[in-house]
C-alpha cells in the first residue's frame, strides 16, 4: 500500500467497519494537531530569535552608556539596569518579563595577539 493513491485509500477507508473508521478519523485529527503544534513551536522560536537579535543590536548601540552595569532587555526595549544583576533580574520579572535577557555590559576585548 506504499504507492496507494488517495482514491484507493478513501475506498479502503469506506470498507472499514464504523469503529475502525472512527479510529482512523481520530488518528488523522491527532496528526493535524501535531502539525499545528510543530508550526506554533517554529513560530515561537522565530519570534525568540528576532527578540534576541534586537537585544544584541541594542547592546552594541548602547554599550558605552551602560558599561559595568547589568541590563535586562525585552527585544530592543531596556527594562532595567544597575550594578546588581540579581536585583535587575528581579525587577524585570516584577515587570512581567517572562524570559528576561540579562547581560553584564563590558567592553569588548580586542583580538588576542601572541608573539615575540
Amino acid at each position: 500500500m506504499t504507492n496507494a493513491t488517495l482514491e484507493q485509500l478513501i475506498e479502503a477507508a469506506r470498507a472499514l467497519p464504523p469503529d475502525e473508521r472512527r479510529r482512523l478519523r481520530e488518528w488523522l485529527e491527532e496528526q493535524e494537531r501535531e502539525i499545528a503544534r510543530e508550526q506554533q513551536k517554529s513560530e515561537e522560536l522565530q519570534r525568540e530569535q528576532e527578540r534576541f537579535q534586537k537585544s544584541l543590536a541594542w547592546v552594541k548601540e548602547h554599550t558605552g552608556e551602560y558599561l559595568g552595569q547589568w541590563v535586562v532587555l525585552d527585544g530592543d526595549r531596556l527594562i532595567s539596569h544597575g550594578t546588581d544583576g540579581g536585583l535587575v533580574y528581579d525587577e524585570a520579572k516584577a515587570a512581567g518579563i517572562e524570559t528576561p535577557f540579562l547581560l553584564h555590559v563590558v567592553e569588548e576585548e580586542g583580538p588576542f595577539y601572541a608573539g615575540w
